[in-house]
C-alpha cells in the first residue's frame, strides 16, 4: 500500500499559519511567499525517500525549464588552516565519510571572517531523491534543495550564504522566491511522528510543483 503524503499549504507565510511563519520584523515589500509542508508518518529516512521521490517526479513532469540544486554549507566556522583550505567544502564532507551524489555541475565559495572560514557550495543534480542526496540532507543541517529556473545565477546564492533554517534564512527565501524558484528544507526529527519537507516560493510556482 502506498504511503500517504500529508500536504498542508499556506498562501502567505507573513500571516499566522501551520506551515511556516516569517519573523514579524521582516518585510519584503510586495513579495508574497507561499509554503507547503509535505510529510508522512514515517522515520526521517523513510519519510525523505517518499516525499523527495514525489517532489522530484512532480518537478520533472511539471517544471521542465527548471534545474535542481543541492545547497550545502558549513554550519559552524572552520579554522583557517592549510588543510581546511585544501579540502574545501566537498573534500571536507568526503573526509567525514559522506558520499556525494552524482552531479552535472558544482560550485563552491569561501567566506573569511575574524580568522575563520566557512564554505558554501551548490551541486546541480538530475535527481535529488537518490540515496546519497537524502543521506546528505539528513546529515548536514546547513542544507537545502533548490528548484531554480535554468537561467538562474547560482553564484549569487553562494554570495548570500545561509544557516540552514528557514527562519534565519529569510533573505535567501525572498531572493529565490522573487526569481521564481523554490527552496526546500527537511522538517522533523528522528523521534517525531511526522517527517518530510517544507517548500517555500511564490504561489504560482508552488502550484506548478504540486499540480
Amino acid at each position: 500500500m502506498a504511503t500517504k503524503i500529508k500536504i498542508i499549504r499556506t498562501f502567505d507565510i507573513s500571516l499566522p499559519n501551520e506551515v511556516f511563519n516569517l519573523h514579524e520584523d521582516k518585510e519584503y515589500g510586495e513579495l508574497k511567499l507561499s509554503a507547503a509542508s509535505l510529510t508522512v508518518s514515517e522515520k526521517s529516512y523513510e519519510a525523505s525517500v517518499v516525499v523527495l521521490d514525489f517532489i522530484c517526479k512532480s518537478a520533472v513532469k511539471n517544471m521542465t525549464e527548471y534545474a535542481f540544486w543541492l545547497l550545502l554549507g558549513n554550519s559552524a566556522w572552520q579554522p583557517n588552516t592549510r588543510l581546511v583550505r585544501y579540502l574545501g567544502l566537498w573534500g571536507g564532507l568526503k573526509s567525514r565519510g559522506i558520499e556525494m551524489p552524482q552531479v552535472t555541475r558544482s560550485v563552491e565559495r569561501i567566506v573569511e571572517r575574524d580568522g575563520k572560514l566557512r564554505f558554501f557550495g551548490a551541486m546541480c543534480l538530475s535527481d535529488f531523491s537518490d540515496r546519497k542526496s537524502i543521506e546528505v540532507l539528513l546529515t548536514e543541517r546547513c542544507s537545502y534543495i533548490a528548484i531554480l529556473p535554468k537561467n538562474f545565477d547560482i553564484e549569487c546564492v553562494l554570495d548570500l550564504g545561509w544557516c540552514g533554517g528557514l527562519s534565519e534564512d529569510q533573505t535567501l527565501c525572498a531572493y529565490v522566491g522573487e526569481r521564481k524558484g523554490l527552496l526546500i528544507m527537511r522538517v522533523g526529527e528522528f523521534d517525531d511522528p511526522d517527517n518530510g519537507f517544507v517548500s517555500v516560493g511564490e504561489q504560482g510556482v508552488l502550484n506548478d510543483l504540486l499540480s
